[in-house]
């Protein structure tokens, strides 16, 4: 499935959601994503990965409702003095840690209501998919291409993991209409997956 058609797929997924429930489930594919970024700011030596980590946890108060999203400027601000450029370092990380930032702006601009919510959270969930697809051609088809290419990425365990956890979320927003502490809190956990990213990699 090509990345638009993955996204009106998400869009048609996501559109009965709640303000509150999409901007907890864009939070959720971050913290997912968060590894991929502490890495390489460790690795790199670069930024400062606790800046990131507080605009992240800053969301998930704002998805239970402890936080407005009032004065979330200063967040993207944050983000954008943690944002690496492709061309200052030679590794591939890199990669996985600019689609991180780009998920979670578009996360901060969801809680924001910048532009209409389902939009930002779509392109969460789009992207989630389509950093697994570099990770996959870069560690493991790096000659495939096209068709090809397509099938190997939505036939691998890393992909069809991601998919399935992204309809686990929307299934148990659907079912708790109500936003509240715990709720947010167990899928805080459950999104953590014991720091271990979607594409597998760990702090640890």
């Amino acid at each position: 499935m090509n990345t638009r058609k993955q996204y009106a797929l998400f869009l048609k997924q996501i559109h009965s959601l709640k303000p509150w429930q999409m901007t907890t489930l864009a939070t959720a594919i971050c913290e997912r994503a968060w590894p991929n970024y502490a890495l390489f700011a460790e690795i790199a030596q670069f930024g400062a990965p606790g800046e990131v980590r507080h605009c992240l946890n800053m969301l998930w108060d704002n998805a239970a409702g402890l936080q407005s999203a009032k004065n979330f400027e200063r967040l993207l601000e944050k983000l954008d003095n943690n944002t690496p450029e492709l061309d200052d370092f030679n590794m591939f990380g890199v990669h996985l840690a600019q689609d991180f930032i780009v998920g979670l702006n578009c996360s901060i601009n969801c809680a924001m209501a910048i532009d209409p919510p389902e939009t930002e959270v779509a392109s969460v969930l789009t992207l989630s998919l389509s950093t697994i697809g570099k990770f996959i051609k870069y560690a493991e088809a790096p000659d495939l291409k096209g068709i090809e290419l397509t099938q190997y990425i939505e036939q691998h365990e890393l992909y069809a993991l991601q998919v399935a956890f992204i309809n686990e979320l929307i299934n148990d927003l659907k079912k708790d209409p109500k936003q509240n502490k715990e709720f947010t809190r167990e899928l805080r956990q459950v999104a953590a997956n014991e720091g271990i990213s979607q594409l597998g990699i760990s702090m640890e």
